[in-house]
């Protein structure tokens, strides 16, 4: 869902990003699009990389939109995928050794930041496409069964609430 405030192209911010479940949160702003060039347009599987700030994660683009971009907050990273399964590469950036690397790579006192030689420095392990996948394929249900945990407990609060108004109010 776009939200509609300027123009007719979304615009993924920063403030989009939901770091929790590393995922997009699809009300999107929009900008008008007769000054952005085509090749700035976001393609399905896209990385995008968070470079600005302190949490610097890679968050694989999934949103189902005919034209997007992505704030210049963001590295977009567009792997070879005869090579390399996008949701295994976001995964391997999201994971502790490479958070380390750029955490000793960062820039910038205020804000911090991340360069582009940063990011073309990280090295991931290339396992074969299939393991990717795999790899890939669990951690995208770890995610669902994360939000629908989360989901349960929200339920669970809600219901424990409501029992204990009854309870107060007899």
């Amino acid at each position: 869902m776009v939200h509609s405030e300027v123009g007719d192209l979304p615009v993924i911010q920063m403030k989009n990003v939901d770091y929790k479940h590393y995922s997009i949160n699809p009300q999107l702003t929009t900008i008008d699009s007769s000054k952005i060039k085509d090749n700035s347009y976001l393609m399905k599987n896209d990385i995008l990389f968070v470079a600005k700030g302190s949490n610097n994660c890679a968050i694989e683009y999934v949103l189902d939109l005919s034209r997007a971009i992505a704030s210049s907050a963001f590295f977009i990273i567009r792997p070879d995928r005869n090579k390399v399964v996008p949701a295994y590469l976001a995964w391997c950036i999201n994971q502790p050794p490479v958070q380390q690397y750029l955490k000793e790579n960062t820039v910038g006192t205020y804000t911090p930041n991340i360069n582009k030689n940063v990011i073309e420095g990280i090295m991931v392990s290339l396992p074969s496409k299939s393991i990717q996948e795999k790899i890939a394929m669990i951690d995208q249900l770890r995610k669902k069964e994360y939000l629908l945990m989360e989901l349960i407990s929200q339920k669970r609060e809600i219901a424990i609430d409501a029992l204990l108004l009854n309870m107060a109010n007899k």
